[in-house]
Order: structure tokens, then C-alpha cells, then sequence
């Protein structure tokens, strides 16, 4: 039998950044006034125990939440990753950016992330819900996430041959050659390549001590750490390799270029050579895929790429297996066509 009475209390959470107050409300059913009374006052202190240790979440809007989350990472997380965090609070989710905090449903998130999935990929989409539910885990909502996010696309890499990397190298200038060796020999990353000085060579190595990335302002800037502590590493080259690194005009730089144009030299050396338009990135792949076919632990290609996890090589090995079927399958084929003519 539904109760006869019905109380709703109405408790003030504080004021917003708005200046305003703002109330929760709680209501309570019972079968005489003063039991629908207790129950809704037994919620209100059940709601203020879970939030007690949280007041900071009342009255916020989401979009300062996001600010909040921003700079309380703004000395720890690389300009790059501010600055994408910077992007998203204002160019995404813009439909529940003037929220409360306190007022987010899951509903009204997953209308969010349905219009993000319109136009945005689906890593995208991913990368940006996870920024929202770390906001929302810090500024202290009451929110358990169960949203309905869409599917990956398993990205397939390309892995360059050696043939594709002699045409390249035959036909590069001299900072495009570097670019090249740097990143097919060594593993570099562009914004490490870009931050090597000759000092960073030592007899037959080179070490990553800093990175060229953009900042927040979208410039670039020096910053004396890499992506993670695996980045920091010590590489062995070929000798003959270290010999074209060395600037002869005594460059601050081995590789006078940012990020930006160091990538476009690379496009116009890979047109020039008449290849396959693949990115710079791809010439990390094809150190990992050479490593691991001279049987070389995954460990220490690890180390010298300066991975953190295996999930990377994993993939490109996954893509370099199937082209190896395809040339296996291609000889087996071969073999039996030869052994019985139909």
C-alpha cells in the first residue's frame, strides 16, 4: 500500500561560484506526517555523511571543475597534455560545461558523449570521457559512470621494409637523413629528435635530456623531461650513424627544426622518394618489427624505444605476423603448384 504522507526537506548546499545559493531537496513517505518527516531528514543526513569529506563539489560548475583539474596538473602533466586537457573543456562537451556538478545524471552525460561520437573519432570520444571522469572523480561528485561509449577501430600500423628505408636514405638532405636514421636507428620520437644537442652524444651513444613540445599557447618550448620515464634513455648507434648526426657548422641542434617541420621534411623526403605516404612515427615501427625478428627480448626493445608498455609492439607484431602469413601462404601455394599440374 502506497504511504499516506509525503515531507520534502529542503537542505542548502552552500553558495556557487555564481554567487547563489543552492538548495538539494529530499523527500520522505510515510504513513502520518512525522514518519514522512523522519525518513526525509534520515536522508538528508545519509547525503550529507557521503559528502562531508567533499563540500567542494557543491554549487561548482563543470567547466570549473575542468579548470580546477587543469591546474592542479599544470606542473606535473608535459604542455602537450594540458594543453589538449585545455581543448576539451572548451571545445567539447560544451552542452553540460555550465552544469553543476552536483545536478550531473548519467543521462545528461551520455546525451554529451552521443554528440561527441557525431563528429569525433572514436578514441577521441574515449580520451575525452576519460578527462571528464577523472574532473568528476576530483571534484568529489557522487557519480558512478556506466557510459555507453563507441567502439574502438583497431588501428593497423604500417611497418616500413628495408628497402623503403634505403630509398629514403638515398635520396634525403642532411637534416632530413638525420630525422630518418634518428628515428629508424634509434626509436626517437620527433620531439625528442628535435631536442638532441651534440652534447647529448657520447662516444657511440646519445641520450634523450629534453624534448621540444608546445605548450598550453600552442608554442614551442623546451622542457627538460620526455614523455614518461621510460623516454629517458641512452641509445646506442651504429658509428657510422653517430658520423652524420655531429653538426659541422657547430649548431646549437643536431636537427635545426621543430616538431612541425621536421615531420613536413620528412613527407617531402617520402615523396621524394616515390614511397608509400606513411607517417615519421612508422619509422618506430620498423625498429620494433626488426628487433623482434632477430629475436631480441621485449624488454630491451622496450628500453631503447622508451615504451612503457607492450601494448604498442604487440599490435605492430600482430600486423607484422600477418604479412609474413601471407608471403608463407603465398610459398606454400607455390610449392604444390609445382608438385601436381592439374
Amino acid at each position: 500500500m502506497k504511504p499516506k504522507c509525503k515531507h520534502r526537506l529542503r537542505l542548502s548546499i552552500g553558495k556557487g561560484a555564481d554567487g547563489i545559493y543552492h538548495y538539494k531537496s529530499f523527500t520522505g513517505y510515510g504513513d502520518t506526517p512525522a514518519q514522512a518527516r523522519r525518513e526525509a531528514e534520515r536522508l538528508s543526513r545519509e547525503w550529507q555523511v557521503l559528502h562531508k569529506s567533499e563540500p567542494h563539489c557543491s554549487g561548482m560548475k563543470l567547466s570549473e571543475a575542468f579548470q580546477r583539474y587543469i591546474d592542479s596538473r599544470t606542473n606535473v602533466c608535459s604542455p602537450s597534455t594540458i594543453r589538449k586537457y585545455v581543448s576539451i573543456s572548451k571545445n567539447n562537451l560544451q552542452s553540460i560545461m555550465n552544469c553543476y556538478v552536483d545536478e550531473l545524471t548519467q543521462e545528461m552525460i551520455q546525451q554529451a558523449i552521443n554528440t561527441e561520437s557525431g563528429t569525433r573519432k572514436p578514441k577521441t570520444v574515449r580520451n575525452i570521457h576519460g578527462l571528464l571522469s577523472a574532473v568528476l572523480k576530483q571534484s568529489g561528485a557522487n557519480l558512478s559512470l556506466n557510459t555507453k561509449l563507441p567502439q574502438k577501430i583497431r588501428y593497423v600500423p604500417y611497418v616500413p621494409s628495408n628497402d623503403d628505408i634505403n630509398r629514403l636514405i638515398q635520396v634525403a638532405k642532411p637534416d632530413e637523413l638525420k630525422i630518418i636514421l634518428l628515428a629508424a636507428i634509434g626509436s626517437f620520437r620527433r620531439s625528442e629528435i628535435c631536442g638532441f644537442m651534440p652534447c647529448d652524444i657520447s662516444g657511440n651513444t646519445i641520450t634523450v635530456n629534453r624534448v621540444i613540445v608546445k605548450d598550453t599557447a600552442g608554442k614551442y618550448v623546451v622542457k627538460l623531461q620526455g614523455k614518461s620515464e621510460d623516454s629517458l634513455r641512452t641509445v646506442t648507434l651504429p658509428p657510422h650513424v653517430i658520423e652524420k648526426l655531429v653538426p659541422p657548422d657547430g649548431s646549437e641542434y643536431i636537427v635545426g627544426m621543430n616538431p612541425d617541420n621536421a615531420y613536413k621534411a620528412f613527407k617531402r623526403a617520402l615523396k621524394r622518394a616515390g614511397l608509400h605516404d606513411f607517417r615519421l612515427h612508422d619509422l618506430r615501427h620498423y625498429q620494433a618489427s626488426i628487433l623482434h625478428a632477430m629475436g631480441v627480448p621485449d624488454k630491451y626493445i622496450m628500453a631503447r624505444g622508451g615504451w612503457k608498455t607492450d601494448a604498442t609492439l604487440k599490435n605492430i607484431y600482430q600486423h607484422a605476423m600477418s604479412e609474413k602469413q601471407k608471403e608463407v601462404d603465398a610459398t606454400i601455394c607455390d610449392y604444390f603448384t609445382d608438385k601436381f599440374k592439374l
